[in-house]
């Protein structure tokens, strides 16, 4: 199984380095020989202060911006909402720190080797010195919520190391013990993101500062001597060396105030040593490998790939060259998903746009949720990939930000329910942010959260699950949906105010313009949420007014329109767009992940959706490392397995770094943007591989190898999840399907489809069934 990711040079930049996280803690090891540097995140250190208080909107504006969009004065809206309805930006995702260790009297060296092994999430470097043989370790441990570094040699004695710790953030070194390093400062009060030009755009207030932090290395010795100078820990004549680092703030919820209190932070992170030096570095070890063997070791991928010497990077050039490798495919999905187990865990932040990796103070888009297609396309491998424990981190987020949103619901929209706009920060601001309409003012953010949190019930069919987290959410976005919408003179009921994220058309006199009413990308994700809110009341057996009314008003939605040149229509009028080639494929999300498009309810619609894909990449289209990972699964769903392999390679080769961090170009719109790694790339591949492999989205019809690439003749697929949480097991042979296993933890019927042969399965609880299959 390809599991490895290795490299004969250290790495020279970010993109190079090689990532490990226990989902709050985030480290990129960078491998260097004498000095090693690793940069460190915490997911809950933000800029900011708290909660801001929201502008206070005018709702006479509100009023005039409707009337104008829904008589087609379309640029007369998008001024005045641009002028009056847009808020405040969004907060940042701050660097914590950076750790530095020297190996002394170390300048030349061979033998070089760094590796980031994904069976056991540990990075290792070595390297000889005159003879000797230099290692080290390193993980993230989410059971003892600390990094652990080991250094040893195979020569007693021989290590000569000093370690710093430094922060590009406001902080000072604490005087400790002679063995241990303390950082203690403060994130910014406020920081400007990346896109605003200012002369003042990182700020330190110090009668409002920022959130407080504390970070340790501890050092520990098996042998050798250690002493403390000058915010330095000198080791001396060690055969190994055990370092521990933790770290803390001052973030307590998202409706709590920051606790300002340095000794708490310092504290915390005491009791993370404390527990840590109850056991010995084995221990450690085997405790942080059960707990993540469970998540990593429940799907893997093989292609019956040859086994290949070379390393990641020369794999990743011979492919860009043509070379076909079937073994970097694997490795990249169990890569992937690493960096979702990684970057999500039970009581952390969710991924954000860089998982929990950033090492600027000014990070590309504030490194923060954009829910407009970055945050949802993140936790798309959560369920097929069987990972529904890593939905966690999204579900606890979506309850808080379904309570911030109430507020933003009555004072933007006049509305009742929670609504939540494309950006979200870890202060749970849910209000549109300041800038251009085209991307601030998009209330369906809230709506498409919910659609995507359906997929943990789905894949799980826990319904308490349902009852008890996910339906309350869901009737507030709800509640908000059916406030919003309003009827037209055609008897329909419309977005009043709409835009089809990020993109732009011209009207009627040729000028650009965001704004509209009812976009395609709207009236899909109310058509999801409606479908996905009838079915959850359906199975929880409620039936009330407003499941009543939910019932009402989706057969009242506008239809999906197919334009002059026999494309799905993304506007509620057939505009002309002004970027063709643009990245967002936001008419098609009725097709991926929804599921409100399909070839078996809507097959008058198939030609629409294949001829906007033809036209959108006709004009270059797709040219993103998220872009490519959504069209992976639009051909899957179409069942063409050669061309979502074509789009697979192109991620591969076109938008991934050396250490293959999905790459994100700039887009050329805005001073201060930057070529930057976004994780939904990488995020989005893991779930469009499994895609091509499996689909279970029609009336309980599990489907297998539905786009199966025709190179890929022979491979095994384990641990996939179908919906209902039924796990699946597929083998094939020259290109045919030739075993199949499935197995649930509850009794259950399953309706499988092969090509045109579909039968039916009952399955036992915990009792797996495998079926040989023969296609003659």
């Amino acid at each position: 199984m390809e599991t490895k990711l290795w490299y004969d040079v250290p790495a020279a930049s970010f993109s190079e380095a090689m990532p490990i996280g226990n989902g709050s803690l985030g480290a990129m090891i960078y491998g260097r020989v004498p000095e090693e540097y690793i940069t460190l995140n915490l997911d809950t250190l933000w800029s900011g202060t708290g909660r801001r208080k929201e502008k206070q909107i005018d709702k006479t504006a509100l009023k005039n911006a409707k009337q104008l969009c829904m008589s087609g004065k379309y640029q007369e809206a998008q001024i005045l909402i641009e002028e009056k309805l847009l808020g405040q930006y969004n907060e940042s995702y701050m660097p914590l720190g950076i750790l530095k260790y020297q190996y002394c009297e170390i300048e030349e060296f061979t033998s070089y080797r760094r590796e980031l092994d994904l069976e056991q999430a540990i990075v290792s470097t070595e390297f000889i010195h005159n003879g000797r043989n230099f290692r080290s370790e390193i993980f993230a441990t989410y059971p003892n919520h600390a990094i652990i570094l080991h250094l040893f040699c195979d020569t007693s004695k021989a290590l000569n190391i000093v370690f710093e710790l430094q922060s590009q953030l406001k902080s000072t070194l604490m005087a400790d013990d002679e063995n241990k390093i303390t950082l203690i400062g403060n994130a910014p009060t406020h920081v400007e993101p990346n896109y605003v030009k200012s002369d003042n755009p990182i700020v330190y207030e110090c009668d409002n500062p920022g959130m407080p932090f504390c970070c340790s290395i501890d050092i520990n010795l098996k042998d050798g001597t250690i002493r403390q100078d000058d915010g330095k820990i000198f080791v001396e004549n060690a055969t190994e060396i055990f370092a521990f680092f933790a770290a803390a703030d001052g973030y307590q919820s998202d409706t709590s105030r920051i606790d300002f209190s340095i000794d708490h932070c310092i504290e915390k992170v005491n009791n993370v040593f404390s527990e840590m030096k109850k056991r010995t570095y084995r221990e450690l070890f085997d405790r942080h490998l059960e707990d993540y063997s469970k998540l990593f070791q429940k799907s893997t991928l093989c292609l019956c790939e040859k086994t290949n010497t070379k390393t990641t990077k020369q794999r990743l050039e011979e492919l860009k060259k043509g070379t076909v490798d079937f073994g970097l495919y694997c490795l990249y999905y169990h890569y992937n998903r690493y960096l979702l187990i990684s970057s999500s865990r039970k009581g952390t932040q969710p991924s954000n746009l860089q998982g929990i990796w950033s090492d600027s103070l000014r990070p590309v888009w504030s490194s923060n949720w954009t829910i407009n297609i970055n945050t949802e396309m993140n936790y798309w491998p959560a369920g097929i990939c069987n990972l529904t424990e890593c939905f966690e981190p999204l579900l606890c987020m979506l309850e808080q930000i379904s309570n911030a949103g109430e507020e933003t619901a009555i004072n933007y929209f006049d509305c009742r329910g929670w609504v939540a706009n494309h950006n979200v920060d870890l202060w749970r601001h849910t209000e549109p942010v300041s800038g251009m309409a085209k991307y601030a003012f998009w209330p369906m953010g809230g709506i498409w959260l919910c659609v995507q949190i359906f997929d943990y019930f789905k894949y799980t069919a826990d319904k308490e699950l349902l009852a008890k987290r996910i339906y309350p959410i869901m009737q507030g976005a709800i509640t908000f949906s059916l406030d919003w919408l309003e009827k037209g003179k055609d008897g329909r009921y419309h977005t009043p105010i709409s835009t089809s994220p990020e993109n732009t058309f011209q009207d009627r006199d040729g000028q650009e313009c965001a704004i509209s009413y009812s976009s395609t990308m709207d009236v899909s994700l109310l058509k999801e949420l409606f479908k996905n809110y009838i079915h959850a009341s359906n199975i929880l057996g409620i039936e009330d007014d407003l499941l009543k009314n939910v019932k009402k008003i989706a057969l009242l939605l506008p239809d999906f329109q197919v334009g002059r040149n026999g494309q799905i229509q993304e506007w509620i009028e057939d505009f002309k767009e002004v970027d063709p080639a643009h990245r967002h494929f936001s008419a098609l999300v009725g097709f991926y992940p929804g599921t409100i498009i399909n070839t078996y309810d809507t097959p008058e619609l198939m030609n629409g959706v294949k001829t906007f894909l033809q036209r959108r990449l006709s004009h270059g289209g797709g040219h993103i490392g998220w872009s490519c990972a959504w069209l992976i699964h639009f051909f899957a769903r179409l069942e063409d397995g050669n061309t979502a392999l074509l789009f697979l390679n192109d991620l591969l080769t076109k938008s991934s770094y050396d250490n293959l961090f999905d790459l994100h170009p700039p887009l050329g719109e805005n001073e201060g943007e930057r070529e930057v790694f976004q994780i939904d790339g990488n995020l989005g591949a893991a779930s469009g591989i499994a895609n091509m492999l499996l689909r279970s989205c029609y009336d309980g019809m599990i489907e297998l190898l539905p786009a199966l690439p025709t190179l890929w003749e022979t491979g095994e697929v384990t641990g996939l999840l179908a919906e209902g949480g039924i796990t699946v097991d597929i083998k094939w042979e020259s290109g045919k399907l030739a075993k199949v296993r499935f197995s649930a933890n509850y009794e259950t019927n399953i309706r499988v489809k092969y090509q045109n042969h579909v039968w039916n399965i009952s399955l036992k609880a915990d009792t797996p069934q495998t079926i040989n299959y023969n296609i003659g």
